[in-house]
């Protein structure tokens, strides 16, 4: 598969870097340069709430340099079909994407291999055995890679396991578990089941894979050596309540406290860790609207010193929620509201310095930079930004 690079800035094969002064001041340059891959939807877009047109569709998936001025560059893109979701092995040698295509058809998920330069190579694709894949994990001992498929057509999601072979390409798939019966709370989106997401416990023992359709968090053990290494553990269940729809979960470095984001509720919900099993002690709004136009919770991400918590908030809120995190209690203050810059804030991602956080905002076709104040979480606009149509996820390259 070829890799298209970029000669000069400007109008780029789908993708423009737009450029104004900083807010305040210049950012500073003591971090080191740094790269990260934007996913994408390369269809048209789907149907959403100030859905625009993009003038520059997407190619794939593309590599932009952070330099340490701040300044965003794009250095190249590879060619694939809708790739939304975005995820690296720990030592950065491959890349793994859900080819999200909203048609009827099965989704799929490719394998690249990562050379030194960052620079992405395709190794091979699988059907995903489901509708809309939306979200990927690789299991912590880096054997298997776990797909959620979403699915809006009934009998079609679930999540599915695959091999990890050594070359880093995917092997058959060893395990299939359907998400069938949604809690009907609300009957537009939860008549059946939909996996929005999948994460490891810190420990790598425990799975917990989030239904959006059954307002449920399914724990299962790891057990990698098994037949099917997906063991269900309903004691470890993490509920919502009706009409939730819990999306995306991450936990504490130490596992002592786990974050949810629910899409319908648009609510940031807070777990502990005691005996361990997870109890849920706080729930905040992530907007004061009571109207669902406003309700779109999305995803969310600790700072690297997880201090913060950051969650986004789509439809007509178009904002990142920032939280201090209690580092006794794990509980959360809210520190602001920020416009995202653009529409539909689906993903983001934080650099290694905590310095910047970059946001996908799908359907306005741009990616957001902001200025992060590591003292206080506070989010400030560089206005600076690529165009960029349908972008989807934002990864940063770990050095």
């Amino acid at each position: 598969m070829k890799i298209n690079t970029f000669k000069q800035v400007g109008l780029l094969s789908g993708i423009v870097l737009a450029m104004n002064c900083y807010a305040d001041s210049p950012p500073s340059a003591d971090n080191k340069q740094q790269e990260f891959y934007i996913g994408t939807w390369t269809a048209s877009a789907p149907d959403g709430l100030g859905a625009l047109k993009s003038d520059f569709p997407s190619q794939g998936i593309y590599k932009v340099r952070l330099n340490a001025d701040g300044t965003l560059l794009p250095i190249n893109y590879v060619q694939a079909d809708n790739p939304s979701w975005l995820v690296i092995d720990k030592k950065n040698q491959y890349l793994y994407a859900t080819n999200e295509d909203n048609a009827d058809a099965d989704g799929s998920v490719s394998a690249f291999k990562i050379d030194q330069e960052g620079n992405l190579t395709f190794l091979n694709a699988v059907n995903s055995l489901g509708q809309q894949p939306t979200h990927a994990e690789i299991s912590p001992d880096n054997h298997f890679l776990f797909v959620a498929n979403y699915s809006a057509r009934p009998a079609h999601a679930g999540v599915a396991v695959f091999a990890i072979l050594d070359n880093g390409s995917l092997g058959p798939a060893v395990q299939n578990i359907p998400f069938l019966k949604g809690s009907k709370a609300l009957p537009e989106r939860q008549i059946d089941g939909h996996a929005h997401s999948i994460t490891f416990d810190p420990e790598g023992k425990t799975v917990y894979l989030a239904d959006l359709g059954s307002d449920l968090i399914q724990a299962y053990d790891y057990l990698p050596k098994a037949k099917h290494p997906l063991k269900r553990n309903e004691t470890l269940d993490l509920n919502f309540p009706a009409g939730s729809g819990p999306r995306h979960l991450k936990f504490s470095k130490n596992g002592d406290y786990a974050y949810a984001s629910t899409e319908m509720g648009a609510q940031v919900v807070v777990f502990k860790r005691a005996d361990g099993k997870y109890t849920k002690i706080q729930q905040e709004n992530l907007t004061d609207q009571t109207s669902a136009d406003f309700k779109g919770g999305a995803g969310l991400l600790l700072s690297p010193d997880q201090r913060f918590l950051y969650v986004g908030n789509r439809r007509k809120s178009n904002e990142i929620a920032a939280y201090s995190v209690d580092q006794e209690t794990g509980r959360l203050t809210l520190v602001g509201r920020y416009s995202s810059g653009g529409i539909e804030p689906r993903a983001f991602d934080i650099d290694a310095t905590g310095q910047y956080l970059i946001v996908a905002n799908v359907f306005s076709n741009t990616v957001s930079q902001f200025k992060r104040n590591i003292e206080t979480g506070a989010l400030t606009p560089t206005r600076m930004a690529l165009q960029i149509g349908l972008p989807t996820d934002i990864k940063f390259i770990s050095k």
